[in-house]
């Protein structure tokens, strides 16, 4: 007899899952993966299965059948896919590691904005750790740091509390009352819309608190008296703008609703008032450079666009659009419908059109729809709120509202629930595959307390990952001279590094680098096209002139300036002598 062969999980980030069971299991798994990954394909299939079963068993009011029926279940879904959705953000903030290549140079200005240290720096400067995002999110995150203590917990708090925020200003700003189903599953469908770009809500970067800044413009805008609205919308506005520069369209929508509400005039003191939360942070702040700001926009800029993004972001964009494209199409009163909402309607066009070319840019992609979630769900809520889930009595054919709202439901739920267990897994995965890593750090820093230490690339997959921590050091007050991201925003513009770097690498200002086990410093690929070295190789080799590897750790080989006296390093605290890494220097692929 033969034995059964186990069930392997695709996964789209490159781990497989075993599972036992038969191979149509596995089949039915794929599928699901599949339309979770093509959104659009998966709701014309729930629309068709829907009409057919409504074909089938039509909802009538005469035999007490409604939309409203399963209340309780609705509810109970909704708070427990927010429940869930705070839960994963909880386990994130306590997981001793980072999902994301972007977080750690994020929290590691984010202390140096908060501890007085430049946080754009010129291009001809010794130190290459700047990008593009705006203040608001070095600033944000900095003043959760400061106030809970760095470390990588009260670093990703910040973003958890923006994400969380934007769906209690969503709630309120689309309910009517204490208890509204409405709005409470209009947030649930914000979830699963958060959900089908994976883990990318959670993450230390600007996208979880464009979201808090939508929401909260959202809630101000149709909720607020007039002067507190106007105040709350400008601040939001500029905060959002401050995390990304093109932060603005964004908040189109929410300007059109202050437009709706209040007036022209109103719109334009909002505007100005929006210019004026824009400029303070240069003002108030003298380590946030304006000048070196517009420097690394316009370095941005010249990076130009590609396209290898660009299904994804349509896919997403439709998907986001169907269920309003779908309920203006279906209402019984189509003309007066368009007529109430076509500022919204049109607004649309624009937003979207706008953002989807945004997404085109280097190392963007959908995630750069993330903030338009809560607009969307916003107008989705108004659409529903003016009476389009009526259903009329004994119709024999099914209503399609019903179809729209059914195949938006169970494409969401299926595509948000997905892609979140897959990208929990997979970061679970990732943060196991080092574990004690920052202990070892935490245990180097202990064995070298009157040196400085910093933390260089080498490598690719998780020897790279290894040096996602290098936050730890920062958090110490150990400098930080260079940082991988930057090297490639700027490299892509044709920027070398500086002669100043050399410099400070001949100094000795780093006194102790770590370096990932066994891999040659700073020698890593730029995930840019046309994908080549990131440092050049003269760099390397002056760097290896001036440093000499002398300890290691688990995960690390110390190289130590050559210029220190031998006091400081005559008793090596784990190797016992000279780092394996020294000679050949021969890689190992992904091996700690």
């Amino acid at each position: 007899m033969g034995t059964r062969q186990p069930l392997l999980l695709t996964q789209r980030y490159g781990v497989a899952y075993v599972i036992p069971g038969h191979h149509v299991i596995r089949h039915l798994l794929d599928l699901f993966i599949f339309f979770a990954r093509h959104m659009v394909l998966a709701f014309a299939a729930f629309a068709v299965l829907t009409w057919f079963f409504l074909r089938l068993h039509p909802l009538r009011h005469d035999s007490g059948d409604s939309p409203w029926r399963g209340r309780t279940l609705l509810t109970a879904v909704a708070l427990g896919l927010i429940g869930v959705f705070a839960a994963i953000g909880g386990w994130y903030v306590t997981a001793k590691g980072f999902a994301g290549e972007v977080e750690p140079v994020v929290s590691c200005l984010s202390w140096l904005v908060q501890t007085g240290r430049p946080l754009y720096t010129a291009f001809d400067a010794a130190e290459r750790y700047s990008v593009l995002y705006g203040p608001s999110v070095f600033l944000t995150n900095g003043l959760f740091l400061k106030i809970l203590g760095p470390s990588l917990a009260s670093a990703k708090v910040a973003s958890i509390f923006g994400s969380l925020g934007s769906l209690v200003f969503l709630y309120a700003a689309v309910a009517r009352r204490s208890r509204d189903l409405l709005a409470l599953t209009v947030t649930a469908l914000a979830v699963l819309y958060y959900w089908t770009q994976g883990f990318a809500v959670y993450l230390v970067r600007p996208d979880a608190l464009l979201l808090f800044a939508v929401g909260l413009g959202l809630f101000a805008g149709a909720r607020s008296r007039r002067v507190l609205a106007l105040v709350t919308v400008a601040v939001a506005a500029g905060f959002a703008i401050n995390l990304k520069a093109h932060g603005a369209i964004y908040f189109l929508p929410v300007f059109a609703l202050v437009l709706r509400r209040f007036g022209r005039r109103d719109v334009v003191l909002c505007g100005l008032g929006t210019v004026a939360v824009v400029i303070a942070p240069f003002f108030v702040y003298p380590q946030v450079s304006l000048v070196n700001y517009v420097g690394w926009l316009s370095n941005a800029v010249s990076h130009g666009l590609e396209a290898h993004t660009l299904g994804q972001t349509l896919r997403y964009a439709a998907f986001l659009l169907l269920p309003v494209i779908g309920l203006v199409w279906a209402a019984p009163e189509r003309p007066l419908l368009w007529r109430r909402f076509r500022v919204e309607l049109w607004l649309l066009v624009p937003v979207f059109g706008l953002t989807t070319v945004l997404a085109a840019k280097p190392g963007a992609g959908p995630v750069h729809l993330l903030p338009l979630v809560p607009t969307t769900m916003f107008l989705l809520g108004k659409l529903l709120r003016a009476g389009y889930l009526e259903v009329a009595g004994a119709a024999r054919r099914p209503r399609p509202v019903q179809v729209v709202l059914a195949a938006t439901l169970l494409t969401a739920l299926l595509a948000g629930s997905v892609n979140a267990y897959r990208a929990v897994r997979y970061v679970s995965y990732e943060i196991g595959r080092t574990p004690d890593l920052a202990l070892d750090v935490k245990e180097i820093m202990s064995a070298y307390p009157g040196l400085t230490i910093s933390m260089a690339c080498g490598g690719e997959n998780l020897s790279f990952q290894t040096t996602w921590l290098r936050p730890l050091l920062v958090f110490a007050d150990n400098p930080l001279l260079i940082d991988p991201i930057s090297v490639m925003d700027s490299s892509l513009s044709g920027r070398e590094i500086s002669p100043k770097t050399y410099l400070a690498i001949s100094e000795g200002r780093v006194a102790v680098w770590l370096v990932p086990r066994r891999q040659v410093p700073f020698s890593k690929q730029n995930w840019y096209a046309p994908h080549k070295p990131l440092f050049p190789v003269s760099f390397r080799e002056h760097f290896m002139a001036c440093y000499t590897p002398r300890d290691h750790s688990r995960y690390f080989d110390l190289w130590f300036w050559n210029g220190l006296p031998e006091s400081a390093t005559a008793d090596p605290v784990y190797a016992g002598g000279a780092s394996p890494a020294s000679g050949a220097m021969a890689p190992l692929v992904d091996v700690p």
